[in-house]
């Protein structure tokens, strides 16, 4: 018979290997690119038009490039829609100087979406970090009216036109949101402090629109003169129909009107890195919010990932050319 430290030693040694393979087991579900029609950008295939959108139906979508969804440590699952949150019209501008949110400012957002957060978050955090990230999107804007019949319709080709945008946003106020009673408005707000959405100033406008057609171009990320990111916008898996429907399903909408604005997603390559080993050995540690912006924030201190005041971003795709950044204090 095995003696009783024998058992305990087995015990250990099971426990150990369901823990090392809970944290490091693979995802179920692996993200592929959607079936798009890319649209060319040769000769008068489209125009470009000033860019002129609805700042009260301003939208954005998250987790929609396979890199991303990897970076973060998400889970994908096709059966559920990815994020979907509204842009404040504050966040709205060209570009230009940004301006780098205080340490106050951050506090007052949070104890407005719940109120308290902040004197939990200050006896938790003397210092509150402002995890400053950048995203480079190609974004879509209705140039029509669109009904919820229309999005569910396999055969219809939704008018749209095509815009870039770098989409700015506080991953400390993100992080705060997961859970919370009010986790939508945490992402709302995540991403529409003053200027937090610089916008191209014109929109390319397709000649032929398809129900599956797609802007295939290279997006592109420079912070300080470093490449950061750069990924094709054909790699991203969901189709401009899909993340329509998301919209007016997520809001409970039967029209989207002419002048919606959609982001429509950030390949990888950003300053948020935590890898699903990280998150899933976050749970067994039972890391509430506060621990995992202090890890987060930690992690970056020793990367420089994230923005500072005086950081120069730049995002650039044909054919729009670039929108330049920089952060003031």
């Amino acid at each position: 018979m095995l003696s009783f430290f024998k058992y305990l030693a087995l015990l250990l040694s099971a426990l150990t290997v369901g823990l090392v393979g809970f944290v490091f087991w693979p995802a179920l579900h692996s993200p592929v690119p959607a079936s798009s029609a890319c649209l060319s950008l040769n000769g008068n295939a489209g125009k470009l038009v000033p860019l002129v959108v609805d700042r009260d139906q301003m939208y954005g979508v998250a987790l929609t490039y396979p890199g991303i969804i990897r970076q973060g440590g998400y889970d994908y699952d096709p059966q559920i829609p990815p994020p979907i949150f509204r842009k404040l019209a504050p966040a709205l501008s060209m570009g230009g100087e940004i301006k780098y949110p205080a340490q106050h400012e951050i506090l007052e957002v949070v104890d407005r979406l719940e109120p308290g957060l902040a004197n939990r978050l200050q006896a938790k955090l003397p210092a509150i970090p402002v995890l400053l990230d950048y995203e480079v999107e190609l974004g879509v804007v209705v140039l029509e009216d669109i009904t919820i019949n229309n999005i569910r319709d396999p055969d219809f080709a939704p008018k749209l036109g095509y815009f870039l945008a770098n989409d700015l946003q506080s991953t400390t106020v993100g992080i705060l949101g997961f859970g919370a009673e009010r986790e939508a408005v945490f992402l709302d707000q995540k991403g529409s402090f003053p200027g937090f959405l610089p916008v191209s100033q014109r929109m390319w406008v397709p000649n032929l629109q398809l129900p599956n057609s797609l802007l295939c171009i290279e997006l592109q990320t420079y912070v300080n003169g470093e490449l950061r990111q750069n990924q094709n916008t054909k790699n991203r898996i969901y189709t401009n129909r899909q993340i329509l429907g998301f919209v007016a399903e997520t809001y409970g909408k039967d029209v989207i009107k002419a002048g919606t604005a959609i982001t429509t997603g950030s390949p990888a390559g950003v300053a948020l890195n935590a890898p699903r080993w990280k998150k899933r050995l976050g749970k067994l540690l039972m890391m509430d919010r506060f621990d995992k912006v202090s890890a987060v924030a930690s992690a970056s201190d020793s990367e420089g990932q994230f923005l500072q005041p005086g950081d120069s971003i730049i995002v650039h795709a044909q054919p729009f050319g670039s929108i330049e950044t920089t952060i003031i204090k």
